[in-house]
């Protein structure tokens, strides 16, 4: 008996350590609600909302009104040699208007001729249309021309409506000031509301939200202030409030003209899927820092392009989409700027697609693989590298959108929050690979629109460093306005930054206090939950039940 007492003890003994090692955030418990804040006023958005139909739907696989476009009518050469634009565009424009469906590129080459010069992208206007190829490594797409200055190759955007900027009706005040995430927005009247409206909640950048935020000398009110877009789920006309589908996601005050507009949504259910695409290399000298603005240089000729952005649309999605290096560039580079936009738009889901080796590093809005400028959309599985920037949030426009469960390879600079205060975003279960993730005052940019502080309460959940950059010996530095949270790293680059929290940059001085929470640095592996937007979402499905 002795000996097998002592047999038991040595296994519970060799088992705890095991066990021991699994925590949980001290702003996650198991009984975490949304809304739960700890002693000095911390919290954890619910970033649950994310994604395609808020993460509730699976992506579809559309198989009806499928149009291959290699045959009659638009035998679209699938060689390489003849220009297939003006074809898949008609393909796009007809499949669009007889109620939507897919247009399939099948395996082989299909060579557009996009250009700033013809202002002629791929454009699907259309909702419920699925361009498709045959998959990556199976369909090319290449685009012949390196002129693509403020183009995007393939974008789908309404030709009008749908513009989070242009109110379809009076504007409502909102009247409080709503200083925490909520559902339930009081409004002066609910007459012209009804559930099932889209509306924008938003305010202005005035002198007094500029101060609160230390900006008097980087922003102006020219800025276009925090927006929210949303649907009304049930109006209470003796309370005048308006139930809306998920939380706001920073301050609403008076003061700065908090206010609810309708703007109806008019692009929904697009996909671009399943093919591999590239641009041809720009030629050109000249790829300095500022030659963007410099006339007859590679920089200026590629400055600011995309080669895929979808803009005022509301659950759509990107998958299994990669780039390529082209025969035709001598130089092993696969796009001349940027990679995803996804602007003004909501519950978008970007999957399973790899964005690399990009021509143009230089500044001004280039080299990035994947930005979001957008409301509760979702990249996963992903991979962008070789790049300036390889993720990347722009604007307060951009707020409770996740990063999830991708990657991040030798960048030029962080994959970061970007120009002006965008707001409860999250990254979680992100690798990286010679890349580090920033969220700090950036005295760039020109007034009225310098950069300045770049984010508030964003969460770097279960972050994996397997190597750290060139000179950064740190794979987050967290510097953001009042509350950030880094919630768990591991891998052997684990180390993070979080001060100092007040200093002067160029002639600009901030305070970011308090200093940003940390947690669990180091101790990744055994963060429970593995993924805070999988568990949120589990936790929101199952209480709607």
């Amino acid at each position: 008996m002795n000996k097998k007492y002592i047999l038991l003890a040595v296994l519970l003994f060799a088992a705890g350590p095991v066990f021991s090692q699994q925590w949980r955030s001290s702003l996650y418990p198991q009984n975490w609600k949304p809304g739960m804040q700890d002693s000095e006023g911390r919290f954890l958005h619910d970033f649950s909302y994310a994604g395609y139909h808020r993460g509730e739907q699976a992506i579809p696989d559309i198989n009806k009104n499928v149009v291959d476009v290699t045959k009659a009518p638009y035998a679209v050469d699938n060689t390489g040699k003849a220009d297939a634009t003006a074809a898949i565009q008609q393909a796009l424009n007809d499949v669009g208007q007889r109620g939507g469906g897919v247009v399939y590129l099948p395996a082989g080459k299909y060579k557009l001729d996009v250009s700033a010069a013809k202002a002629n992208p791929l454009r699907i206007s259309y909702s419920n249309v699925v361009l498709r190829g045959a998959g990556a490594g199976k369909t090319f797409i290449f685009n012949d021309n390196s002129n693509v200055r403020n183009v995007s190759i393939i974008q789908a955007k309404p030709t009008a409506g749908g513009n989070w900027l242009s109110p379809e009706g009076k504007a409502v005040s909102i009247t409080a000031d709503l200083l925490l995430p909520t559902q339930t927005i009081p409004v002066s009247s609910v007459q012209d509301f009804m559930a099932g409206d889209w509306v924008v909640l938003r305010t202005d950048v005035t002198k007094e939200f500029i101060t609160e935020h230390n900006m008097d000398s980087l922003w102006a009110t020219s800025l276009t202030g925090t927006m929210f877009y949303r649907y009304i789920t049930a109006v209470d006309k003796q309370a005048n409030t308006i139930q809306i589908d998920a939380p706001t996601r920073y301050f609403l005050k008076k003061r700065d003209h908090a206010r609810v507009y309708k703007v109806r949504p008019v692009l929904s259910e697009v996909g671009i899927e399943g093919f591999s695409i590239a641009n041809r290399q720009s030629t050109l000298p000249g790829l300095g820092g500022l030659d963007f603005n410099v006339k007859g240089t590679a920089a200026y000729e590629v400055h600011s392009a995309h080669l895929l952005m979808i803009n005022s649309a509301i659950n759509c999605w990107i998958r299994n989409i990669s780039t390529y290096r082209p025969e035709e560039n001598k130089d092993d580079i696969h796009l001349v700027s940027s990679g995803i936009l996804l602007q003004n738009s909501r519950f978008v889901t970007v999957d399973a697609c790899s964005f690399q080796k990009t021509q143009y590093l230089g500044e001004g809005g280039n080299g990035y693989m994947y930005t979001l400028a957008s409301n509760d959309c979702l990249i996963r599985n992903c991979f962008a590298g070789y790049a300036r920037h390889n993720y990347d949030f722009k604007s307060m426009r951009s707020n409770g959108n996740v990063i999830l469960r991708c990657r991040g390879e030798n960048s030029t600079l962080a994959s970061d929050f970007h120009m002006h205060l965008s707001m409860s975003n999250l990254f979680d279960n992100t690798t990286l690979n010679k890349d580090f993730l920033e969220a700090k005052f950036r005295p760039w940019g020109t007034f009225p629109e310098m950069h300045g502080y770049p984010t508030t309460q964003s969460v770097y959940w279960n972050t994996v460093g397997e190597a750290y950059p060139a000179k950064v010996p740190y794979i987050i530095d967290s510097e953001q306005f009042g509350w950030g949270y880094i919630i768990g790293t591991s891998g052997p680059a684990n180390e993070v930054k979080t001060s100092p929290t007040a200093g002067r940059i160029k002639q600009y001085d901030f305070d970011s206090a308090p200093e940003d929470f940390k947690e669990g640095i180091g101790k990744g592996e055994s963060l429970l939950p593995k993924s805070l937007y999988l568990d949120q979402l589990e936790r929101r499905l199952k209480a709607h039940k």
